[in-house]
Parts: structure tokens; C-alpha cells; sequence
């Protein structure tokens, strides 16, 4: 099996961490957590230009390095990164416009804003999920990227993207892992 990426994202607080770890655990893949968290919780939460560009940088670092065969499971990637260049500094670098296309072969699941928020210092946006989810739902759309929309309480929400994931382009193999996962 070539290397299938799946990336999880969507917006603040809509569980994209913890369905990467507990899909990690149940499919035996490894994940690549967001490098943003990282990089504020040891820097502070204020950040600019600058810190972003480092940030994305960071993020992109992380990719490197992974097995080039098999399932990984990405905690957001460019589509996230230009949702929040866009909001917060209404406007995209160069390097993150040059990376969109090198991500063709990514497949998403989109977490839907429908967990309570969960607070903590880092988080910027509590009221307005639904908007940001919307914009990840345009921007896979306007890329043509595959995708599918998790919901759900977390159990629930783990079922749903194990659901989710046969409906996606994924490796026989993997199909097979998934479908068994799904009758216990």
C-alpha cells in the first residue's frame, strides 16, 4: 500500500485531536499532531506574521520524515493554515499557496462543530465554529478534495469516522481492517 493521508480538521474545538488518537489506536497508524499547539503552549499564545510563517514552517517539518507507505492520519494541514491566514491576517503567504497543490492526494475528515466548546488559551474563536466549518466545506469543495463530515458525540464521533473512512478512495487493506473494526 502506498502511503494514504488522511487528514482530520475543522474547527476549533470540534475534537480533530482526540479522533486522531483514538483512530490511530484503532487502525495502528501513526498520526502527526498539529505543530501550532506545540509551538504557543511553549511560546504564549499571542503570536503575529511572523510566528505564523515559523508556525506553518513547524507544520510542514513534520511531514517530512513519515513512512511513505501505509495509513497516516494528520492533525490539519494547508487547508486549516489558509482558513486561519484568511481570518486572522486576511491574507495567504506564498509558500502556503505553493503547498495547497503538492497536497492533492490528501482525504479529509471534517469535523463538525457540534462538541461542546471546550475553553482553554489557545482557542480564538467559540462563536463562530459553524462559519469556520462552512469555510473548510468551500475550500475542499472549491479544491475538489475528497472529503466526509463527522459528527457525533465522541464514541459516536469515532464510529462515524471509521464509517466515514470507507466511503473515502482507501487501500483494500485498509478497507478490510476498517470493515472488521466496524462489526465488533
Amino acid at each position: 500500500m502506498d502511503r494514504l493521508v488522511v487528514v482530520i480538521c475543522g474547527p476549533e474545538s470540534s475534537g480533530k485531536t482526540w479522533l486522531c488518537e483514538a483512530l490511530s489506536k484503532q487502525l495502528g497508524c501513526i498520526w502527526v499532531p498539529e505543530f501550532a499547539r506545540s509551538y504557543l503552549e511553549e511560546k504564549g499564545p499571542d503570536y503575529d506574521w511572523e510566528d505564523f510563517q515559523k508556525i506553518y514552517d513547524g507544520h510542514i517539518g513534520r511531514q517530512f520524515g513519515i513512512p511513505k507507505d501505509g495509513l497516516c492520519l494528520f492533525d490539519t494541514d494547508s487547508i486549516n493554515f489558509w482558513i486561519w491566514s484568511q481570518r486572522v491576517f486576511n491574507k495567504i503567504s506564498p509558500a502556503l499557496i505553493g503547498q495547497i497543490p503538492k497536497e492533492l492526494h490528501h482525504q479529509y475528515l471534517v469535523c463538525a462543530p457540534d462538541l461542546d466548546w471546550e475553553p482553554d488559551l489557545l482557542r480564538e474563536n467559540p462563536h463562530d465554529r459553524e462559519e469556520i466549518f462552512e469555510e473548510h466545506l468551500n475550500l475542499l469543495q472549491e479544491l475538489k478534495r475528497p472529503y466526509q463530515i463527522v459528527r457525533g458525540s465522541k464514541k459516536e464521533r469515532l464510529n462515524n469516522a471509521l464509517d466515514a473512512l470507507l466511503k473515502l478512495n482507501i487501500d483494500l487493506t485498509l478497507r478490510k481492517q476498517v470493515e472488521a473494526l466496524r462489526k465488533d
